[in-house]
């Protein structure tokens, strides 16, 4: 499952994301995502991660996923990445030095923290 909500009155969108994700599931998820890209012009990212299936995705939407980040690379600004498997945030700090985007993990416990982060970031 994954959904996709913005935050009142801000450029802050959080994602939350667990299980295995349906392909109309993604393609709303990106629509969202699009939408809020459109709205703001640059957004700022809370992910939520949950337990997933392997894949999380369906098979068909990797190419998508792979698309809309190179296509708006420049569009998120910074990304809290809120999950307990300690591989994502050994995945997302692998990224952090790539990306324009600034990318920070934090675990389930540190949610405030992670919204303030976000709150703050300019």
């Amino acid at each position: 499952m994954i959904s996709v909500r913005q935050t009142p009155d801000s450029n802050i969108v959080e994602v939350e994301i667990t299980d295995s994700i349906t392909a109309q599931e993604f393609d709303d998820a990106l629509a969202a995502l699009k939408e809020a890209i459109g709205q703001h012009g640059h957004i700022r990212v809370l992910e939520l991660v949950g337990e997933l299936d392997t894949p999380p995705i369906p098979w068909n939407r990797f190419w998508a996923d792979i698309k809309f980040g190179f296509e708006h690379l420049s569009d998120i600004t910074h990304a809290a990445v809120v999950a307990d498997q300690g591989w994502i945030a050994t995945y997302v700090n692998m990224l952090n030095p790539l990306f324009k985007a600034e990318f920070k993990p934090f675990k389930h416990a540190e949610l405030a923290a992670a919204r303030a982060w976000l709150e703050q970031a300019a």
